[in-house]
């Protein structure tokens, strides 16, 4: 198992990580920042706690912004085919 971390190709991670304008890890970071001030603003307003089901429905959410933004140029590609 541990030998999947020694053949990967840490470069090509690193060069995902750096492209782009502002950098992709940059956007990662704004967007899941933009995710914890929305769970700090409920928490301050004393909200009541999530429903599993809630819970579960924000973690796919969050889940699926990484991914869209991650694949972003992926994406447009593919629809400005379609179009």
């Amino acid at each position: 198992m541990l030998e999947l971390f020694t053949r990967t190709r840490w470069d090509q991670a690193q060069d995902f990580l750096l492209s782009g304008d502002p950098p992709m890890y940059a956007r990662l970071i704004a967007l899941n920042a933009f995710f914890v001030v929305l769970f700090l603003i409920r928490r301050f307003k004393g909200a009541k706690p999530l429903p599993p089901y809630g819970l579960f429905a924000v973690q796919c959410l969050l889940l699926v912004a990484n991914l869209l933004l991650m694949l972003q140029n992926d994406i447009t590609n593919a629809l400005g085919r379609l179009i």
